[in-house]
């Protein structure tokens, strides 16, 4: 004879399945992933807040890292604007010589990497999309396409370099 559960489920099920269901989660929408995970930051200069209408700006200064889930930026300086009345982050730029730009688009490709001068990161209010932008000497190399240019807004989830200023160069990787 055998016995059948008909409710609940073992502890241990339980477990592999959420162990399970968040590892497909964050390997298969790494981007998605990140735009949930707390905006990190560290710096070893001096930081300063200030409001300024309704945005508060955090700046600070020397060997900044930028981190939101597999995004990383490194810099010089950076400043954080979030909205006071929500605390949301609505933008953040990172200013160097050069700034770096690393995040893992999907577990199964190699992560975008850029630099440039300066790093912008926001979300667009039209589509939702994460939009990077690089700014002299700008840089990026992902899995399909490698560009150089004086200026690139590239769209994260797309893998999608929107729009260049020129004068640009690049390569498309036909292996993919």
């Amino acid at each position: 004879m055998h016995k059948r559960q008909t409710r609940g489920s073992s502890p241990s099920m339980i477990a592999l399945i959420i162990t399970l269901g968040g590892l497909s989660i964050t390997n298969s929408f790494s981007l998605e992933a990140d735009k949930n995970q707390e905006l990190v930051w560290s710096a070893d200069g001096g930081s300063r807040m200030s409001n300024v209408g309704g945005i508060r700006l955090i700046e600070m200064s020397d060997n900044v890292i930028i981190t939101r889930g597999t995004m990383e930026i490194r810099g010089d300086t950076a400043t954080i604007e979030s909205i006071i009345s929500s605390n949301e982050v609505s933008k953040v730029t990172v200013v160097g010589t050069p700034v770096y730009y690393e995040q893992q688009l999907d577990a199964s490709d190699e992560p975008v990497r850029g630099s440039s001068n300066s790093i912008s990161f926001y979300t667009d209010e039209s589509d939702g999309a994460t939009v990077v932008e690089l700014v002299g000497e700008a840089v990026i190399e992902s899995p399909t396409s490698n560009f150089q240019c004086s200026a690139i807004i590239y769209i994260a989830e797309q893998d999608l370099i929107r729009e260049t200023e020129g004068p640009c160069s690049g390569v498309f990787n036909s292996s993919n």
